[in-house]
């Protein structure tokens, strides 16, 4: 007689808890099932089943129906009094909720509950002015309110025979601290942050701009996510066309998630294909507080810490919060220099390919020499050189991006010096090409708004191509055909190129240069300001000296 081994022993009680668990999921399904059909019945009988009718126990099969008996929604049927004896359903979110406020604040108080028993249509109003201590309390029965409500951290409260709903802010929603900015950062002045929390971010402009003008209008975007979008101006100095064109523009978004400001923006803009961004992306809240005294909008989006700031033009992405924090000079001298970073990196390679193949004739006798005795041995063209080279600085700058920033910093040094090296001793390359592409690298990447860096590295291979196929007149005909984009281009009604096309002599104080803090007296005349002075015309201060006389002995005595 043959007896059944371990394994297959092993296998049928294998089976069997198999076959068990499929039977509770599937007992689990049509109790669900039964669930959603009572909810439909009752929805069927209802005159107006978008409202809730007092029904505690449809209430509960409604909301544990939609969200699927989730763990992370929590719905608890207490007694309110001990005289009044009221069945009452809490219903709300764990872990967007500030769990003492709620055993205190409410449920304490709903127990403790005493006096005269109210009427049923009454005792949400009871509650909500003699029981509930909660900050913000609202009242509704509209379903589509309560769910919102819900979902964003607050409890509701269902009195048994009351059609009206409390809503109480409970809200304590998981975030991190006040951050320092990562991505702009400054040496002098603020180090501020936002976080991804939406009320954080009202809160910190409040705390810089203490004005009641400062507005926030609150949108709702996505059909499914319905995430908060808070547009934030100066009601008494925006340009109010500009605030309606943006306004239209947000609540047109037809998204079904929207998860970050990104996800807005790139809704915004006219001409969508345009290669140079039309807004700017901000962490800083001092940034974005100064640029709403200039007169510009800010859009705040719950769940990203990056405010998107508009309208823009090509120069406010060359400028910086710390241009303030430090003397005018040497604000000035900075934004020259990142000027002249962005011409060597977009013009050096192009020349070298330009001088070395095309137009050589250009080229001093004793510089094409020196040239030519350094390309020695090389078995590529010039701008096979420059694809080989810039590819790899490509490829080490991607590299560093998605490693942790101290493993960054050792792959940008490291691999920079042993790849350089070893391309230049295998003879791919010569010296000065790598002097070139270290340039012009460096040039690229010293833009301060990263949006801005992205349309200067695909320009880049367009002015490489012209200075392989023309030469120099190539790289001059690019050059046209970019001022020429940039002259035709707006941002939500504003020239890109302000203010040197049009010619607005008067904003060149705050351009490529930067005039003493006391001299910036009016806003940009290109956002059409309702105010355009922001400070009063000031003068030199009268001279002042302890030592009028030249007296430096002091009296006498």
């Amino acid at each position: 007689m043959a007896f059944p081994s371990h394994a297959d022993t092993d296998r049928r009680q294998l089976s069997a808890e198999n076959g068990m668990g499929q039977l509770d999921d599937l007992l689990t399904g049509l109790r669900h099932l039964d669930q959603r059909l009572d909810v439909w019945l009752h929805q069927m009988r209802s005159p107006n089943p978008d409202r809730f009718d007092g029904n505690l126990h449809y209430a509960r099969q409604r909301i544990e129906s939609q969200v699927d008996s989730s763990p992370d929604v929590v719905t608890r049927v207490i007694t309110v009094g001990q005289q009044w004896r009221w069945p009452t359903l809490l219903v709300y979110v764990d872990g967007l909720t500030a769990p003492e406020m709620i055993d205190q604040d409410i449920i304490q108080r709903l127990m403790e509950a005493s006096g005269t028993r109210p009427q049923p249509d009454a005792v949400a109003a009871v509650a909500r002015k003699c029981l509930v201590t909660g900050g913000h309390v609202t009242q509704t029965s509209n379903w589509e309110t309560i769910w919102r409500a819900i979902l964003e951290g607050e409890t509701a409260i269902f009195f048994a025979g009351c059609s009206s709903v409390l809503l109480v802010d409970t809200v304590k929603y998981p975030a991190r601290s006040i951050p320092s900015s990562q991505s702009e950062p400054s040496i002098k002045g603020p180090q501020e942050a936002f976080n991804e929390v939406g009320l954080t971010h009202m809160d910190q402009l409040r705390r810089w701009i203490r004005s009641p003008s400062l507005h926030f209008d609150t949108h709702r975007v996505g059909a499914i996510s319905q995430t908060p979008v808070m547009i934030a101006y100066l009601a008494d100095v925006v340009n109010a066309e500009l605030l309606d064109h943006v306004v239209d523009r947000v609540e047109r978004i037809q998204r079904d998630v929207v998860t970050r400001a990104n996800d807005v923006a790139e809704y915004l803009p006219e001409r969508r294909w345009s290669l140079f961004p039309q807004y700017r992306l901000s962490e800083r809240v001092d940034w974005v507080a100064r640029e709403l005294s200039e007169g510009k909008i800010a859009i705040l989006v719950e769940n990203d810490p990056f405010a998107i700031l508009l309208p823009m033009t090509l120069v406010d992405f060359y400028q910086t919060s710390q241009d303030y924090s430090v003397s005018w000079w040497d604000g000035t001298l900075v934004r020259l220099i990142r000027l002249i970073a962005l011409i060597i990196g977009l013009y050096l390679m192009p020349l070298y390919i330009a001088l070395t193949s095309v137009d050589v004739d250009l080229v001093p006798t004793p510089l094409l020499l020196t040239i030519t005795g350094s390309r020695q041995g090389i078995p590529f063209p010039p701008v096979v050189e420059v694809i080989i080279m810039y590819v790899i600085i490509e490829i080490l700058r991607e590299a560093a991006n998605r490693l942790p920033q101290e493993l960054a910093v050792t792959l940008g040094t490291v691999g920079a010096v042993v790849v350089g090296t070893a391309i230049v001793k295998a003879g791919i390359v010569d010296d000065v090409m790598i002097v070139s592409a270290t340039l012009t690298a460096l040039g690229l990447f010293a833009t301060p708004a990263f949006e801005m860096s992205t349309p200067w590295r695909w320009l880049f291979w367009i002015m490489v191509l012209g200075a392989f196929t023309l030469g120099v007149f190539g790289m001059v005909m690019v050059t046209v055909g970019i001022i020429a984009y940039l002259a035709s281009l707006e941002s939500f009604g504003v020239p890109y190129f302000s203010p040197f096309g049009p010619l607005r002599l008067s904003s060149w104080k705050d351009a490529w240069w930067r005039a003493p803090i006391p001299v910036l007296e009016k806003r940009p005349v290109s956002l059409r300001p309702t105010r355009r002075r922001q400070a009063a015309p000031s003068s030199s201060p009268d001279p002042f000296s302890l030592h009028p006389n030249n007296d430096l002995e002091g009296p006498s005595s």
